[in-house]
């Protein structure tokens, strides 16, 4: 159902689900420790595999609330955000914090290249800005 890649320094874990698998499914992955985001590939392998967008909670729940308990059974690359934000590896934590209220998002897709590293909510950009001395250090 889903495979997992540890990336860089192994801080950032990234999560893959298949296109083809349900919302309940997603939903079940998205409950587990230290999971906030799935990125929906079109493939087996997440090295395979094209990435067709990002499923967070938020976007089951809204889609519950729009169409009930039905959504649940709905393919998890209908409910996807295809069109969502990303930032360089290198972008420092107060100019990531930026781009979250400049696009209204609560997750960018960090990048190195062309190369997913990262799937970084909101709270956790905060979180590395109050733990690491404020806005001044640059975001890994």
């Amino acid at each position: 159902m889903e495979a997992s890649q540890w990336t860089g320094n192994g801080a950032a874990r990234l999560q893959y689900i298949r296109m083809d698998r349900s919302a309940r499914d997603a939903l079940q992955l998205l409950r587990s420790p230290g999971v906030e985001a799935l990125v929906v590939i079109d493939g087996d392998r997440p090295t395979d595999g094209a990435i067709i967008g990002i499923v967070t909670e938020r976007e089951i729940f809204r889609a519950m609330a729009a169409r009930g308990l039905e959504a649940l059974d709905n393919l998890v690359w209908m409910l996807a955000k295809e069109d969502f934000t990303s930032v360089d590896v290198g972008m420092s934590r107060a100019d990531r914090l930026k781009q979250f209220c400049a696009h209204k998002t609560d997750h960018l897709a960090v990048t190195d290249g062309f190369v997913l590293t990262e799937v970084q909510s909101i709270w956790n950009c905060v979180d590395e800005m109050s733990a690491g001395g404020g806005p001044a250090e640059v975001g890994a």
